[in-house]
């Protein structure tokens, strides 16, 4: 008897543990281009969440974007740029002269975002739409055509128009929600796949990482971003170069004056505006500066950009908050959602397509009996991943869910002591369509 009660506490523990995990998957039929699928996961640590992520696509070029914002300091800076930025990158690459006819729901089609901001709740919406039709303008009349420059002003121009709209107004007033999005701070890395072409903007210390087969069958990681922090040298000595030599003390304790870890951001003005300007707008809401603030700025929205020409070896791209890559290398991650892919053969009825050959129903039913080996516990690959995350990628299925309990019974806050929030974006390509010879590439 009591070994039966056992096995239904063991049963009853193990689907708390799937729904927890299981509570903000979400999967998008894109179907479109080069995406067949995106699959997301997001587990909070803090209270409330810091990170978001946002899935959408622009009218005018029917390019997919996908991206993960993830803040510090609070959510308001990350909530209002996962909001905001693909609209920015929208307004970058339309025509000239057509943003001020194209209403924002008409610019930008939204598939789905965490955040909310972009349902029209904003106080100040009139506000962010005068400062798209500005940047359009400003932008076009440099005429800078590539998808890399459009990707560098629309993070530099969003960052911009957080701290303009934080400053007081001719009366000397301060708008307090919005001296909160800039007081707070978000990284982002946002992907931007037109036809066979990938572009991946980053600042801060989210990731993009690719997976590759190999003729053999194997996968491997391209990292298509670096992270922004003390363990790059490029951006150690970019930093310490824009400043005066004898400033010591900018880089301290592994953090931007001792304080910030990633050294790329969204809002954070503290590390960006004069202390007179501080004292006026953040003095009121209890935010002192940091010490040492002798020649700011010290952060910058400016994204380093990697562009990639999808090839029929690429199979599927991840993004995801620095949360995730605390857990496991790229690698490890790959090679996860690779034997997903796998192992999710099995959970479907075999239906072969009409006119295929014996020879190709063949080859696909061997692929099913290898899969069934990997036969998955989740439908959707960023769950998989945030499975093996928490649970480890070694030891039996009792070792994974004991080490899973141990993570997801840590109410959201207490959490934020072990772990960091984590939002996962899988987007999975078309094979079929990658092998293709007639696609276009857009503009570098």
């Amino acid at each position: 008897m009591r070994w039966r009660q056992a096995i239904r506490g063991m049963r009853t523990a193990r689907k708390a543990a799937d729904d927890r995990l299981r509570q903000f998957e979400r999967t998008f039929e894109i179907n479109e281009g080069a995406i067949k699928r995106v699959d997301i996961c997001q587990l909070a640590a803090n209270q409330p969440i810091e990170d978001f992520y946002s899935l959408g696509r622009c009218v005018s070029s029917r390019a997919l974007l996908l991206a993960v914002c993830d803040g510090h300091g609070g959510s308001a800076c990350s909530r209002f740029t996962s909001a905001h930025l693909m609209e920015y990158i929208c307004a970058a690459v339309l025509d000239k002269h057509v943003l001020a006819d194209v209403p924002v729901q008409q610019r930008l089609e939204w598939i789905f975002s965490s955040s909310d901001a972009h349902l029209n709740q904003e106080n100040n919406l009139s506000a962010v739409e005068h400062r798209l039709v500005q940047f359009h303008k400003n932008f076009k009349s440099l005429d800078k055509g590539t998808v890399k420059n459009a990707l560098q002003a629309a993070f530099l121009a969003l960052d911009e128009d957080i701290a303009k709209s934080a400053m007081p107004d001719n009366k000397g007033r301060v708008h307090r929600m919005r001296a909160s999005i800039a007081a707070a701070g978000s990284c982002a890395t946002l992907a931007h796949i037109r036809a066979r072409s990938l572009h991946v903007a980053n600042a801060g210390d989210c990731a993009a990482v690719l997976g590759v087969e190999s003729a053999s069958g194997q996968v491997s990681s391209l990292q298509l971003s670096r992270p922004h922090c003390v363990e790059n040298a490029d951006e150690v000595a970019r930093i310490k170069a824009a400043h005066p030599s004898s400033e010591s003390n900018i880089l301290r304790a592994g953090r931007l004056l001792g304080e910030l870890y990633p050294l790329r951001a969204f809002g954070d003005v503290r590390y960006k505006w004069p202390l007179e300007l501080q004292k006026a707008v953040l003095g009121p809401m209890g935010s002192p500066p940091p010490q040492n603030l002798l020649t700011p700025p010290y952060l910058t929205a400016m994204p380093e950009v990697f562009h990639h020409k999808l090839t029929a070896n690429d199979r599927f791209l991840i993004v995801a908050s620095d949360g995730l890559w605390e857990w496991f290398d790229p690698d490890t991650a790959v090679r996860l959602v690779r034997d997903h892919s796998f192992g999710a053969l099995s959970l479907q009825p075999y239906e072969p397509t009409h006119g295929q050959t014996l020879a190709e129903v063949h080859e696909q039913l061997k692929a099913r009996r290898a899969g069934e080996r990997k036969r998955p516990l989740d439908t959707n690959a960023a769950t998989h991943l945030l499975r093996h995350a928490l649970g480890g990628v070694s030891g039996g299925l009792s070792e994974q869910y004991h080490r899973l309990h141990d993570q997801l019974q840590l109410p959201d806050g207490a959490a934020r002591s072990y772990r960091d929030d984590i939002s996962i974006m899988v987007a999975h390509f078309d094979e079929a369509y990658l092998a293709r010879d007639d696609n276009d590439d857009a503009s570098e």
